[in-house]
């Protein structure tokens, strides 16, 4: 009796230990979860506008002196006005427009004050003889040449009462784009685009203080 009786205590707890150690193991693991969705990206936001370029101009220079050359037997006279603003990129897409207020005449072929875009041809009697002037000008990185030729050779030297200006337009300012952005000028104006496009396509049919007043030039 006594043997059976500690056989069913034992029996009994070890029941009871089987019951605490699968009552205490892990459940299983669930499925897992959907992934949560990612929030699509907002729309790219527009471009800034093209900050704007200035307009630059220069004083009124009047050339002390003049370097004469002989090209094919016509006599040249040119001064160089340096610049760092006139770069390769100007001269390649850029704008510059030389004015010349050419006092060094006689009224009679040119009236006092008056004011042209070079190039400039001149057409008067040396005598009985026609004499055409052309003063042109001429670009490179860094300068900006005035040259005069005389088809009669008719000078030995050049009046120093001769002036002269330029305006400089930057590069990009002709395209469609940049036309839109308008400039500024170095007198702080802001140049609408469309002022821009109709000054470098048709500045030589163009009054001088026609320029001067849509680019915000002093005169």
């Amino acid at each position: 009796m006594l043997l059976q009786s500690l056989f069913t205590k034992t029996l009994a707890v070890a029941v009871t230990l089987l019951v605490l150690i699968t009552s205490c193991q892990k459940g299983a693991t669930g499925p897992t979860g959907p992934a949560g969705s990612t929030g699509a990206a907002g729309p790219t936001g527009q471009t800034g506008p093209t900050g704007t370029a200035n307009v630059i101009y220069s004083d009124w220079f009047t050339p002390a002196a003049y370097n004469k050359d002989t090209v094919f037997g016509i006599y040249g006279f040119n001064y160089d006005k340096a610049d760092v603003a006139i770069t390769q990129k100007i001269i390649d897409s850029g704008t510059v427009i030389t004015y010349g207020k050419l006092d060094g005449y006689v009224t009679s072929v040119w009236p006092t004050a008056q004011v042209a875009a070079l190039p400039i041809i001149i057409t008067y009697l040396d005598g009985s003889s026609a004499n055409i002037d052309t003063w042109s000008s001429l670009l490179t990185p860094g300068n900006l040449r005035i040259r005069l030729v005389s088809s009669l050779n008719a000078y030995g030297g050049i009046s120093n009462a001769h002036k002269f200006r330029y305006v400089i337009i930057p590069g990009g300012v002709k395209s469609t784009t940049a036309y839109k952005q308008g400039a500024i000028s170095s007198s702080g104006k802001q140049i609408s685009g469309a002022d821009l496009s109709e000054v470098t396509q048709h500045y030589q049919d163009m009054s001088y203080a026609e320029v001067c007043q849509r680019l915000g030039i002093e005169p």
